[in-house]
């Protein structure tokens, strides 16, 4: 098998991966400092291209809309996936952050702590409620019709009903919440009973939502990275804090095998055909890994990688250094 880039835009720009959102049929991309383009995944062309604002605290695309939130306007906006025409805006406290889907709602807010987490309708943009606790969340995570969410170095989780806010349930974590405020989200869904977090330094915790249960899913014998762990098919991925990226089994915890790839790893895998691809930061680097963690291939890309997405079965999303590009693999 082989890499081969399919297409390559300039950004203008550093990427950042919370400002860009991925659906198999387009790609949205903030670039040139104040523009979002909507691009085909077939061959980059860009379907629309409008002002929206500095650099976004988040791009999110979901069914056949786009919200957005740049750093010059606290506003919430939603556009129309398909042309890029503005639906609805709604006004929002100063540094809001992030923004999740959850259903009919869309919730915006909680970055830092600098604003309380709220809710509102997808279709109409009207204000539906305001968590509480003014905390620093993490990125929340939409199970079903309810959110999870937490504070980074937090030890407690909240999951809260969608439609009111009200809290359904809360965990108390053994170890501090390990997450950032940036790309990599603190909550990944594992199965759709399952989410994986990181607490401590070198633990993996799965929670159940549904069952309200919370246990060790992965305890390794070296210090982790603080998050990024990545989830392929039957597998998770699990990035150590320097070079290091270990396999584990996502049914049982058990630990596969551990690649020593030489730099760090965005954090992501991707299963194309019979084995998955990783990348490292710098060089930027793709290889394919076999499920028995040798890897076949590898390909120098760009001179930096910030992230992978997996765009179609063998196409990949591949965010460079400036630039965003379309990679191929094929036999």
């Amino acid at each position: 098998m082989i890499f081969q880039i399919r297409w390559r835009r300039s950004l203008h720009q550093r990427p950042d991966p919370t400002a860009i959102a991925s659906a198999p049929d387009c790609v949205v991309v903030h670039e040139r400092g104040t523009r979002l383009v909507c691009l085909d995944p077939v061959d980059g062309a860009a379907r629309w291209d409008v002002p929206i604002g500095t650099w976004p605290r988040a791009v999110v695309v979901d069914g056949t809309q786009c919200w957005v939130i740049s750093q010059d306007r606290a506003e919430l906006r939603c556009l129309d996936l398909h042309t890029g025409t503005i639906l609805w805006s709604a006004d929002l406290s100063p540094f809001p952050g992030h923004i999740v889907v959850a259903g009919d709602r869309v919730l915006a807010g909680g970055w830092r702590g600098y604003t309380r987490l709220r809710a509102y309708d997808r279709w109409t943009g009207s204000p539906l409620w305001t968590d509480p606790q003014r905390t620093a969340t993490v990125l929340p995570t939409a199970i079903g019709g309810q959110v999870l969410v937490g504070e980074p170095g937090g030890t407690s989780v909240r999951l809260l009903d969608g439609r009111d806010g009200g809290e359904v349930f809360r965990w108390t974590l053994p170890e501090p919440l390990m997450a950032g405020d940036g790309q990599w989200p603190a909550f990944v869904t594992a199965d759709a009973d399952r989410v994986l977090l990181r607490c401590g330094a070198r633990t993996v915790w799965q929670l159940q939502p549904a069952a309200g249960t919370l246990g060790e899913f992965f305890r390794h014998d070296g210090d982790l990275a603080q998050h990024g762990i990545g989830v392929a098919d039957a597998t998770a991925w699990v990035p150590e804090r320097r070079g290091g990226l270990v396999s584990v089994d996502l049914t049982t915890g058990t630990r596969l095998w551990r690649l020593d790839v030489g730099s760090d790893v965005t954090g992501e895998a991707v299963r194309i055909g019979a084995g998955q691809v990783v990348a490292t930061r710098r060089p930027g680097m793709l290889m394919l890994v076999d499920d028995s963690g040798r890897p076949h291939v590898r390909a120098l890309v760009d001179r930096q990688l910030t992230g992978i997405r997996h765009l179609a079965p063998d196409l990949l999303l591949v965010l460079g250094k400036g630039t965003l590009s379309a990679v191929s693999v094929t036999d």
